[in-house]
């Protein structure tokens, strides 16, 4: 079997005071107004034989289909490896530049890509560079950091902590050592939760509660580490209250928890590495009934033109306003669609299989998934490649409440329930395909 060899490297994606930041509608004004932490683009290269794999994770709130597409060409054009090489991983931080086409939220600017393009051709090539002949540790454990965030309240579901819900208290973290002198490399943990410690009121530059938790492990051991978001679509920090106070405290009491999943790591013998991509159709919803639309339109132009109106009221029926208008012209231009191309990416890292999904997936795909995996270690991660918006379960559409009707921010028509098995058998199929001897 061929050696593993593995290299880490990162190069700050940073903002500059004034970018407008992504995450919430309901910010006092939209830009930021001071640093508190830096965000980076972390690289981590993996080569075994002719198989090689660039996985990059971003203190970003996610990436469209098309801006990811070309940030991984452009990887894979100056690495000189094939762009199925390159994985992109965003954290989802609510503390970061504005990088989705969100209603109501201003973009950040074009020239961030140019300056994103850069770091990320920075970073992977350095990771290259510095790939080391590799053991990897697998420490296995447990963190109550996440809650579920979908609540049962008079006939609803509101947005709020849920202790009895479910989620995924699953933690992941993989330590590479050097092969030859048993140095750490670095580390990598994985784990499924909302990056909302701090609310809207946050005006802030900050890669969150991950971000500062990696940094804490990094001064402790003295190599990099990093984070990738699991299956983290209906659950939120625990006891979050939106202040700087617990959202330190998130962080490290996460900090703690991977130090004690390290604790308790154990070696790989063997170490196939193994990269799969499918990409499945999900359907959509169909578009909204007249009756409805015209409804919205009329509810959000009373709010518009009523005088005074509170400014977080008003930036709501602009949304609503804009959807109603857009799903009008997509029914009279007759441009609605069925289905939505979504790629999946299996990654193996002998008795680990991360299977990637573009979007906000729910734990409960997480906890399925791992049921009868072919793997020692299975983990779900979210915002893979690009964001698509919320990946719910089929009882959660049927719930309702905002996870399932929260595309009237980005686009007209949302997804319908059934993408639940589409999921579900394209996640198997990948893990059962990484678990062949062709692999």
């Amino acid at each position: 079997m061929a050696q593993l060899r593995v290299g880490f490297s990162r190069a700050e994606i940073t903002p500059s005071i004034g970018t407008p930041l992504g995450g919430y509608l309901g910010r006092p004004q939209f830009y930021a107004i001071g640093i508190h932490d830096p965000l980076y683009a972390s690289a981590i290269a993996l080569e075994a034989g002719t198989r090689e794999v660039l996985l990059f994770s971003l203190d970003l709130l996610g990436l469209t289909p098309e801006r990811s597409l070309a940030l991984s060409q452009a990887v894979a054009r100056a690495a000189k490896l094939p762009q199925e090489a390159i994985v992109i991983a965003c954290t989802h931080t609510h503390s970061g530049p504005n990088t989705l086409p969100l209603r109501g939220i201003p973009d950040v600017a074009e020239e961030y890509y140019d300056y994103l393009e850069e770091r990320l051709k920075q970073a992977g090539l350095a990771a290259l560079r510095r790939l080391r002949p590799a053991r990897l540790q697998v420490g296995a454990g447990k963190s109550d950091v996440g809650a579920n965030r979908r609540a049962p309240a008079q006939n609803t579901i509101q947005l709020r902590e849920n202790p009895s819900g479910t989620y995924d208290d699953t933690l992941l973290v993989l330590r590479f050592v050097d092969a030859d002198f048993q140095d750490p490399l670095g580390l990598v943990a994985i784990y499924g939760c909302h990056l909302t410690a701090l609310g809207a009121s946050n005006m802030l530059i900050s890669a969150e509660w991950a971000g500062l938790a990696m940094r804490s492990l990094e001064q402790e051991f003295a190599h990099p580490c990093v984070f990738l978001n699991g299956a983290f679509g209906n659950v939120n920090p625990r006891g979050r209250d939106e202040t700087w106070q617990r959202t330190e405290q998130i962080a490290a009491q996460f900090a703690a928890d991977c130090k004690r999943a390290l604790a308790a790591a154990t070696p790989e013998p063997e170490l196939p590495l193994c990269l799969v991509r499918r990409t499945v159709q999900l359907p959509l919803a169909p578009l909204a009934a007249e009756e409805e639309i015209h409804r919205m339109l009329a509810e959000a132009n009373a709010v518009l033109e009523a005088s005074p109106a509170d400014e977080i009221s008003r930036r709501l029926a602009a949304v609503r306003r804009a959807y109603a208008q857009a799903v009008q012209e997509r029914r009279i231009s007759c441009t609605w669609e069925e289905s939505r191309p979504a790629e999946l990416v299996g990654l193996r890292i002998g008795s680990v299989a991360l299977l990637g999904m573009p979007g906000e997936v729910f734990a409960e795909y997480a906890i399925w998934l791992r049921q009868g995996s072919p793997f020692r270690h299975t983990m779900v991660l979210g915002n893979v490649g690009y964001e698509l918006g919320y990946l719910p379960t089929a009882a959660a559409f049927a719930e309702g409440g905002y996870e399932p009707n929260s595309y009237i921010f980005f686009c007209e028509q949302g997804f319908s329930p059934a993408i639940e098995g589409v999921l579900l058998e394209a996640g198997r199929s990948i893990l059962a395909e990484l678990a062949t001897d062709q692999c």
